[in-house]
């Protein structure tokens, strides 16, 4: 059996059998997080495209601006996805040493502007039409559908905790507290119609369209956020930097770390960094150092998804 490159520190990978040389750490998300990931975002799309089309439908704004919570979610879930992705050691090669995924991320950036634009429309309509004394909601289909949306929402959160690795997962706490919040955006959709219903007064309606057109909005906003991070590489900060410059510089043997930087794609961290080392040691003395060195840096990195690339230079 072939040794691992990318476990195995003995491994003689440089060019021309020297000290030179790149050496790659990735650390691989579970198959079945992904699974979990995977029916937390079908689940989500699913509310999503019910909730909306009940409320067109039914001319239900309230519906609607629920349906791009659901929406939101999904996409935010679908970040993280494309981040396990581009972690992934078939996503990496020389051609793109940081994973592929640009694509991906410029089409949630669209999502994301766009679901931006609905909440901001129905926010509007919302407040021109705060002391409007008509409503067109159809609070008994209205009532129906958020029931369905809690009771739907509940089940996706339980399915969550009921993962083993829950709270091993940074991503899974994220979505953990995203279906909180869609609870609690269906109990305003729920809560606001049976008042408008008992007591004619709309105005419950609209404050329900202004504060979860907001929250779409919050969440819009970090979609675009993050989408632009995954297109553009943002560096994660001269701390963090720092931090792993110090780690890595605690090694014996290392004489030197040059070059560090980090940069954050969706929601991967790429670090690459270059080792100075004493040039009379051996190659497997070397490849023994750098793996140590990667050990340091993924520990200190171990919620996060990541690749740490090294690159060695004799001295």
């Amino acid at each position: 059996m072939e040794p691992d490159p990318i476990t195995d520190p003995w491994i003689d990978e440089s060019p021309e059998n020297g000290l030179q040389g790149n050496h790659k750490s990735i650390r691989p998300v579970k198959k079945n997080i992904q699974q979990i990931y995977w029916t937390a975002f079908w689940a989500n799309l699913g509310l999503a495209c019910f909730k909306i089309t009940i409320g067109m439908l039914g001319y239900s704004r309230l519906l609607i601006i629920d349906g791009l919570n659901s929406a939101a979610n999904a996409i935010v879930i679908t970040l993280i996805l494309f981040g396990i992705h581009m972690s992934q050691p078939h996503s990496v090669s020389e051609k793109y040493p940081n994973g592929m995924g640009k694509a991906q991320y410029i089409f949630t950036l669209v999502i994301g502007f766009l679901i931006a634009a609905g909440a901001a429309g129905i926010l509007e309509i919302a407040i021109r039409s705060f002391f409007s004394p008509i409503s067109m909601e159809p609070v008994d289909v209205g009532i129906a559908v958020a029931l369905i949306s809690i009771i739907g929402n509940i089940l996706i959160r339980h399915h969550l905790k009921a993962s083993g690795s829950f709270y091993e997962k940074n991503e899974l706490h994220t979505i953990a507290r995203l279906q909180s919040l869609n609870i609690a955006s269906s109990l305003v959709v729920g809560n606001a119609l049976l008042i408008s219903g008992l007591t004619g007064w709309y105005v419950a309606e609209h404050l329900g369209s202004i504060s979860i057109s907001l929250i779409v909005l919050w969440l819009s906003i970090r979609i675009i956020k993050q989408s632009l991070d995954g297109v553009m590489d943002r560096s994660c900060g001269g701390e963090i930097e720092s931090r792993l410059t110090e780690i890595a510089a605690s090694v014996e043997e290392v004489m030197e770390v040059k070059y560090l930087r980090t940069r954050r794609a969706g929601q991967v961290m790429m670090v690459d960094l270059q080792l100075c080392l004493n040039g009379d040691i051996s190659v497997r003395q070397a490849d023994a150092i750098v793996f140590q060195v990667e050990g340091k840096l993924s520990k200190e990195l171990m919620d996060l998804s990541h690749v740490i690339t090294i690159d060695r230079r004799p001295v």
